[in-house]
């Protein structure tokens, strides 16, 4: 009793150091548009809190509660330091502890595939060591879009992989499973080429989340989830939107190419980070955050709500960046953050408390 008492604990100031890092992410995200509320000073540093920091304590954290190995906790208590570290100004200590995170999860993502050698286990250890080749980029002063790039790949692989795992109870042709290796292999391709030429390896890349959307969108599961009812439509509707979101944003990458910085560079990324990411983190919320927190499952239909404010404002963010028009961008900005702030306000609620529930399951 005494173990799972402290395993909670931990469990539950990373969950709440990861919320922490997520509200500061916004903010300097917020600030680098221009709505300046607490601290501009972090604007340049939304990519590594977000991505690295809260993204990265929060998908370790999922896998060792899950593994329920103490060794695996240190992944995510890296990242967390890391992310922490970073915002009190402690800029080499904190890079040094990101990029020590994710080769503590690099190390996780192995020992699952060595516990279970499948397509599913092998695409997440591969977006593991992308997070940890993004980290590393990061920290030598690598251009924004290859590190942009390797960070999304590492989003885009670990959610297929789990996707994958999910839907391999659905049938499926064998040429389905042939093709994500090939996607998978296309993208590993694309980042190779960054050598040669960054413009080949932006087009190659970008037709390998294409074709990684494309996949999603035909195997996934979530199209069965949208039959049912409470909980497991709502996963469905937030998957297949997140698809399409991924669709849009590989799509500009493959017209426009990703220039160092830019409207363009904005529109394309965001589609892909809070269009298809975030879309992820509604559907997978849910059962995420009891699980974690070793609580029952338990789902509102007032969830619908933040979802559909978080796309409507990555519809007026893009239209504002393909229109060049600064208003629907910072207005389109504000109302993501206030979607996903909304979301988990509501999701910690629910799971905690109860209230707004609609229901379990």
């Amino acid at each position: 009793m005494g173990v799972y008492k402290e395993s909670m604990a931990l469990r539950v100031s990373l969950l709440v150091s990861a919320v922490v890092l997520l509200l500061i992410a916004l903010d300097a995200g917020l600030a680098r548009i221009g709505w300046v509320l607490f601290s501009p000073r972090l604007a340049l540093l939304h990519g590594p809190l977000m991505v690295s920091a809260f993204f990265g304590t929060l998908i370790a954290l999922e896998r060792a509660v899950g593994l329920r190995k103490g060794w695996t906790y240190l992944a995510p208590i890296l990242m967390a330091a890391g992310g922490l570290a970073l915002v009190f100004g402690a800029m080499s200590l904190g890079t040094l502890a990101l990029i020590a995170g994710a080769l503590a999860y690099v190390a996780v993502a192995l020992y699952i595939y060595r516990l279970q050698p499948a397509d599913f286990t092998a695409a997440m250890a591969l977006g593991a060591l992308l997070l940890f080749v993004g980290d590393l980029a990061w920290a030598f002063g690598a251009s924004w879009t290859l590190v942009s790039l390797l960070w999304a790949g590492y989003l885009v692989l670990i959610i297929a992989g789990e996707r994958l795992e999910l839907s391999r109870f659905v049938p499926k042709p064998a040429l389905a499973n042939r093709a994500f290796w090939g996607l998978e292999g296309l993208i590993v391709v694309g980042y190779l080429a960054s050598a040669i030429s960054p413009e080949l390896s932006v087009r190659l890349l970008a037709l390998g989340f294409l074709g990684m959307a494309l996949w999603l969108l035909k195997y996934d599961v979530a199209w069965v989830n949208l039959r049912r009812e409470g909980v497991h439509q709502f996963m469905g509707a937030s998957l297949i939107a997140g698809y399409f979101w991924l669709l849009v944003g590989a799509l500009l990458m493959l017209v426009f190419g990703l220039p160092e910085r830019g409207l363009l560079y904005d529109a394309a990324l965001h589609a892909i980070y809070l269009g298809f990411v975030f879309s992820m983190v509604f559907g997978h919320a849910p059962v995420i955050f009891p699980a974690v927190l070793g609580l029952p499952l338990r789902y509102s239909p007032a969830f619908y709500l933040p979802l559909l404010l978080l796309h409507l404002g990555l519809i007026l963010r893009l239209w504002g960046d393909l229109a060049a028009s600064a208003g629907p961008r910072i207005w389109g900005g504000g109302l993501d953050a206030l979607a996903i702030v909304l979301y988990f306000a509501m999701n910690g609620a629910v799971s905690v408390f109860g209230r707004l529930a609609g229901g379990r399951g």
